[in-house]
């Protein structure tokens, strides 16, 4: 997979949760990049994705006011998993 296509995959499962639901309030497409930025380096990466591993890089760029990683456990763990997926089809 190329690395637009990674970071277009990795994106678009970002955008589909919209952990923090900005986009649902009209923020563009682009919203999450940063997040989509290391998230897709961690895919690229040797260290298991993990839930803990995601909430980490979400919580760094939103400065630990972010409640997703504790409101919503299942979406930040499904995320994780899908990362992992997509880095097995990489």
């Amino acid at each position: 997979m190329t690395d637009d296509r990674l970071t277009t995959a990795v994106r678009e499962l970002i955008n589909r949760y919209d952990p923090e639901g900005l986009l649902g309030m009209g923020a563009p497409d682009d919203e999450y990049d940063s997040e989509v930025r290391d998230l897709t380096a961690l895919v690229r990466g040797r260290e298991k994705i993990t839930a803990g591993v995601v909430g980490s890089v979400w919580n760094r760029w939103f400065n630990d006011v972010s409640d997703w990683c504790t409101r919503q456990p299942g979406q930040v763990r499904e995320v994780a998993a899908a990362l992992e997926d997509l880095r097995g089809r990489r």
